[in-house]
């Protein structure tokens, strides 16, 4: 069974009769978030330079020089271990394909779509156990960024909506607690005035179809990796 194979688990939903899964990994932004803290330290300088985040720059100078195309480089996102599908602790983050060509804003890219393609795995798996998924809504800090979303839908192969919240999980309880005083008439009342869509981004065929090329040979990397770091699950 591809749930339980896949250590998802399936809980009740706030709403009766509905049920909700998870799929995570212990590194997304906090990986985005190391690399431009331990690599880009003289690009941090240039950003404060240029009024611009660290992020928005090696973002921005990936594109400049490269375009907006997948890189060539490939990252394992493991850097804190493997959450859903493997639920292995002992695995750990890689970064395949360096040359002497290799800037830190193409490092930055690929741990950009390294965690993109972990979430592509995890996508692919819920489809395959039945689970439908037509369009997605992304929130916190990752949601901010438009190169991200952008590349999240391409990869993802479907319409991503940015929320405006950068913490869903309190606005989520501030909702519940206004249903249960009688602020709200019901959820979708509760989600109406507090939920706010920003930017839908529609995937990019082309780019997607690359994507994929990079993402085949992504799917290997977990198992081709993992005797070498050794350790226990």
């Amino acid at each position: 069974d591809v749930m339980y194979e896949g250590n998802y688990a399936v809980i009740p939903y706030v709403i009766p009769g509905k049920y909700v899964t998870y799929a995570f990994s212990y590194t997304g932004g906090a990986l985005i978030q190391w690399c431009a803290d331990v690599l880009a330290k003289e690009e941090k300088l240039q950003a404060a330079a240029r009024h611009l985040s660290v992020n928005e720059l090696l973002e921005q100078e990936y594109i400049k020089k490269r375009g907006d195309v997948p890189g060539k480089l490939l990252v394992l996102p493991h850097f804190a271990g493997a959450a859903t599908p493997y639920m292995d602790a002992g695995s750990r983050g890689a970064i395949l394909g360096l040359t002497t060509d290799s800037r830190v804003y193409d490092i930055y890219r690929a741990c950009m779509e390294g965690v993109v393609y972990e979430m592509l795995l995890n996508f692919h798996l819920l489809v395959k156990s039945g689970i439908g998924c037509k369009k997605m809504a992304a929130t916190g800090g990752g949601a901010k960024s438009k190169i991200w979303m952008q590349m999240k839908a391409d990869i993802l192969d479907i319409p991503i909506t940015a929320l405006s919240t950068s913490d869903a999980g309190t606005v989520g309880a501030s909702m519940l607690t206004g249903l249960a005083i009688g602020a709200f008439r019901d959820l979708a009342d509760a989600a109406a005035q507090m939920v706010q869509e920003t930017v839908t981004y529609q995937p990019n065929k082309e780019r997607h179809r690359m994507y994929i090329k990079n993402y085949e040979r992504y799917v290997n990397l977990y198992r081709a990796v993992r005797p070498l770091v050794g350790g226990e699950r």
